[in-house]
């Protein structure tokens, strides 16, 4: 009799350390689970950020907005040689920052942007 609730014990004892290790790895596959979901959600909230920035971007160089620029420089040393009258340049860096509604992701993007202007119609020098 004694050997049959030694063998209960034994076998009770087994059962619950099965249930743990089993429980364990349930938890953490639970775990690496919604870790794989929060990296996938912030690389569509990175893509998402980085489309709005690009869409900005292509904004400002198409036209002459100049909301959210941060003027650096009128003209960059290259165009040194040419005439202030002949071509204006400016350098603008343009930065997109997004935060998720709940704070979670943030992303953000800059960009250095050169917009050079043709001025026409003007005569600069006269010949003899």
């Amino acid at each position: 009799m004694p050997q049959r609730g030694m063998a209960l014990i034994s076998a009770l004892i087994f059962l619950l350390v099965m249930l743990l290790i089993v429980s364990a790895n349930l938890f953490i596959s639970q775990m690496s689970i919604k870790s794989a979901q929060a990296a996938q959600q912030q690389l569509l909230f990175e893509q998402q950020a980085l489309a709005e920035h690009l869409s900005s971007v292509s904004a400002a160089t198409q036209a002459n907005i100049e909301a959210d620029l941060i003027v650096f420089s009128r003209c960059p040393a290259g165009y040194a040689v040419w005439s202030e009258l002949l071509v204006q340049c400016d350098v603008f860096n343009m930065a997109t920052r997004l935060l998720s509604d709940d704070s979670r992701f943030a992303a953000g993007y800059s960009s250095m942007l050169l917009r050079q202007h043709l001025v026409a119609g003007e005569v600069l020098y006269a010949e003899e």
